[in-house]
Parts: C-alpha cells; sequence; structure tokens
C-alpha cells in the first residue's frame, strides 16, 4: 500500500474566530494525538487533504515542524449542509500494532434479485477491521451479482482478505434485495411515525471537538 504524504503546519490559536479565519484561507484545523505523546492541533491544506481522500489513503506520513509520523485518518468532520471539511483527527500509528477502523464498503455486480424487479438496499455503508497499519485496504468490494430476491449478504459472509480481522457482528446485514412493495411499505411506516428530531449538537467548531 502507498504511503502518501501529508503536509501540515502547527497552530495555536483555537478559538471560533481563529478556526473561521483559517477555514476562510482553505486551510482546515486538524489534531494529532495517540501513542502517550502530546497531542498537537495542526493545521493541513484544504485541497491537499481533498487530494489524499479521493486517492482512498487511511494511513499516511504527516509532516510538520521538521517531524514525520504514520498516522491514520481516525475522523473527518463535515458541514452539515455540505461536503465542506471542518475538522479532521489523526491518530498516531506503529506499523508493529494492530489498529482498529472503520473502511468503507463498496459494491459490485448486478444483483439477480434486481433483475427480476427487487431493490437492493445496502445497510452498512462502513466496516470496522482489525489489521497492521501496512495492510489498511481502501475499501471491502462486495461482489453482489448472486445475490438473489429475499436475500442478504452478511458480515460473516464477506471476502476473506489476508491480514484483515471484521469486528463488526458477524450476522449483520451488510446488503440485501427485498420485493419493491416492502420498499413501499417501509416508507409509509416512516411517514407514519413522523420526521426525526435531531437533538445531537454537531461539533463545536472550535476548540471543544479538539483533544487537548
Amino acid at each position: 500500500m502507498e504511503v502518501l504524504e501529508l503536509k501540515a503546519e502547527k497552530r495555536t490559536l483555537k478559538r471560533t474566530k481563529a478556526v473561521r479565519k483559517l477555514r476562510a484561507t482553505g486551510h482546515i484545523p486538524a489534531v494529532v494525538y495517540g501513542h502517550k505523546e502530546d497531542n498537537v492541533l495542526l493545521s493541513v491544506d484544504g485541497g491537499e487533504f481533498g487530494r489524499v481522500l479521493n486517492a482512498g489513503a487511511r494511513m499516511i506520513s504527516l509532516a510538520y515542524d521538521r517531524t514525520k509520523e504514520s498516522v491514520l485518518i481516525k475522523d473527518v468532520q463535515y458541514d452539515n449542509l455540505s461536503d465542506k471539511v471542518l475538522h479532521v483527527d489523526f491518530a498516531r500509528v506503529s506499523m508493529d500494532e494492530r489498529v482498529t477502523l472503520k473502511v468503507p464498503i463498496i459494491l459490485s455486480g448486478s444483483a439477480v434479485g434486481v433483475k427480476a424487479g427487487g431493490v437492493l438496499t445496502q445497510t452498512m455503508k462502513n466496516i470496522e477491521i482489525e489489521c497492521f497499519p501496512a495492510a489498511v485496504p481502501e475499501d471491502i468490494k462486495v461482489n453482489v451479482s448472486e445475490l438473489e430476491m429475499g436475500k442478504s449478504i452478511h458480515v460473516k459472509e464477506l471476502p476473506s482478505i489476508a491480514g484483515i480481522k471484521y469486528l463488526s457482528d458477524a450476522e449483520s446485514v451488510v446488503v440485501s434485495v427485498h420485493h419493491a412493495a416492502e420498499e413501499k411499505a417501509a416508507s409509509e411506516e416512516e411517514l407514519i411515525a413522523g420526521p426525526e428530531v435531531i437533538t445531537k449538537k454537531p461539533k463545536e467548531e472550535a476548540g471543544a471537538s479538539e483533544k487537548s
């Protein structure tokens, strides 16, 4: 797995005004932590970080202040109304220690159940895995070509990959195909239940979301 390098700069201010000013320049506030070392507040170029994300990288070499550290992109906070990245958490890793993280599940193929008039539903978009940093995959690919009407693929049926251990519940459904009528019924039940009320506040824009 190719390890991409991302340059960062140290920052000291974490007040809301300072963070907004930082974002206005096209940079993203970030923090690196872990391995019993001090947390370090950073900023990264939005365009460069986007390049890393688009490449599917999860483990990178983070370069700042004459230092290079192997880190995992542990958490990315997005704006609620757009795809704009608001904050990034980097976690230090050691190449000889196993790490846990979530990676996306990518479906491929056309399910036979869909060709028969069914509806395909991907219940699980990401899955938690454990592996050594050098073995972190960009994603887990699942071929649904043979998925029939009324059938599901569970975590325990995901492809076996050397060095990768699935931590999510083995019985959890990843993807399924069901009759279109079931989809309609589910939608009607949601309407009866009423709209979901979101009470959890998003992470604060500044230091409250950063580990210090």
